[in-house]
């Protein structure tokens, strides 16, 4: 499966779900999410947004877009902030 093929599948499931009201909300600085998480542990094996849209040939991968989402979904307060 190529990146525009997953990207097809994914794009209509965020915009379903914001249609039912679940969007992306900006967190405060003591919070983190899901998202936030998914991103952590990617670059922790080297895999960055630019390294992804090299790896894919992409202008604009909207991983941003996806961890804020991911984040709205899930997110928690930070400890010891």
């Amino acid at each position: 499966m190529n990146n525009d093929q997953i990207r097809q599948e994914l794009d209509p499931v965020i915009a379903d779900l914001e249609s039912k009201g679940i969007t992306i909300n900006s967190s405060p600085d003591n919070t983190t999410g899901l998202g936030d998480m998914v991103e952590a542990t990617l670059q922790k094996f080297g895999i960055t947004q630019e390294r992804f849209k090299q790896f894919f040939n992409l202008q604009e991968c909207n991983c941003s877009k996806r961890r804020k989402f991911l984040n709205s979904l899930l997110s928690w307060k930070k400890t010891g902030v």
